[in-house]
């Protein structure tokens, strides 16, 4: 793989994982639009590698706050959120590795992309939006978790859906975001331990410069992303970002006919 395809996935990696449009969606898509050879699930997993690190990194405060409360008599209310939060994509994911189920496929991601986007629009437009994520309740926790779920189809975005799931039960846009993307890390941990599961059995050769290299852009791209987000969110709304995905699953239905 040439630095240009490393750059160019990690590009998409980075900007589309914690913007709400499917970075699944996009990593998939990328060889059919320019024609190129499928990069492979393990490149995949090393592009999330390296925005699990970074959303690590921007939160590193916030995980420290929650760790150190597991040992102390401070609320507890976060870290039991995010492990009831995590379990249904675990049960589920698991489920999926076993009877090797996937979901490849650009037609899925044209209807996907198009549904959920609409979903995500009215969610954002009529959402209450007066839900504090310092106020997040186990039972509001579990609804995102299970929300979540649908992620695993490419094209429904896993920080669109539990950011639409968490705008629909009435949280703000800033702490709908936080706690998806701090559910990021749970997810993306049991994702990643998945595929380096799934290539143990399954092994094929493999250049490990270009890992590390996409591991390293996609950080990069990703802290970027993260900061760019949590910025546009202090004065704008999700709306562009759903107009988008609508397009975009217009245009793939198009182009796929």
């Amino acid at each position: 793989m040439d630095l240009k395809t490393i750059l160019l996935l990690s590009l998409i990696q980075g900007i589309t994982e914690f913007l709400p449009v499917s970075s699944s969606a996009h990593l998939m898509l990328f060889p059919f639009l320019f024609n190129i050879s499928d990069q492979g699930v393990i490149t995949d997993i090393f592009a999330h590698f390296g925005s699990l690190f970074a959303v690590i990194y921007f939160y590193r405060q916030d995980i420290k706050e929650i760790f150190l409360s597991i040992f102390s008599k401070k609320d507890k209310t976060m870290f039991y959120s995010l492990i009831i939060a995590t379990f249904p994509i675990f049960i589920i994911g698991l489920l999926f590795f076993i009877f090797k189920i996937e979901f490849r496929n650009p037609k899925i991601v044209a209807c996907t992309s198009i549904i959920f986007g609409l979903l995500f629009y009215l969610s954002d437009t009529f959402g209450k939006k007066k839900n504090s994520i310092k106020k997040l309740s186990i039972k509001d926790a579990f609804y995102i978790g299970l929300a979540q779920v649908l992620s695993i189809i490419p094209g429904v975005s896993r920080s669109g859906i539990t950011t639409t799931c968490a705008l629909s039960i009435g949280y703000k846009r800033y702490d709908a975001i936080k706690f998806s993307f701090l559910l990021s890390i749970p997810t993306m941990i049991l994702v990643g331990c998945g595929g380096i599961l799934k290539f143990a059995l399954n092994p094929e050769q493999i250049e490990l410069l270009p890992l590390f290299e996409i591991t390293i852009f996609s950080f990069i791209f990703s802290l970027a992303t993260i900061k760019f987000m949590m910025l546009w969110l202090k004065k704008m709304s999700f709306k562009p970002f759903a107009i988008y995905r609508i397009i975009l699953g217009i245009f793939l239905y198009l182009y796929l006919k």
